[in-house]
């Protein structure tokens, strides 16, 4: 469960922080982008941002034109998180190895 709420971290710091911010500086409220994005709630965007779910892949490039910033921010977003997804893991496969050969 640990391992979970980690990742859930660094979702909500990492894509969360920054749709709600690109959000924000485009005057849309999180009705505005479900509604564009053809979604019945705004909890789909409410949950990306809050980092308990992350948006489908095919949504990013939708989010790009939504938002008026270039298609390189979000790349480079989603690629600095699983950067740290994957730093995180391999600090937890470190730690399980440390523990179990004591």
């Amino acid at each position: 469960m640990k391992a979970e709420t980690n990742e859930h971290v660094l979702r909500q710091k990492i894509v969360g922080r920054f749709l709600r911010e690109k959000r924000s500086k485009a005057g849309l409220t999180q009705w505005d982008v479900a509604h564009h994005l053809k979604y019945s709630t705004a909890q789909f965007v409410s949950n990306w941002e809050r980092g308990v779910s992350l948006p489908p892949l095919e949504v990013l490039p939708k989010l790009t034109n939504l938002f008026g910033i270039p298609n390189r921010e979000v790349i480079d977003t989603m690629h600095h998180y699983q950067e740290q997804v994957l730093k995180l893991t391999k600090k937890q496969l470190v730690e399980t190895f440390r523990h179990n050969a004591r």
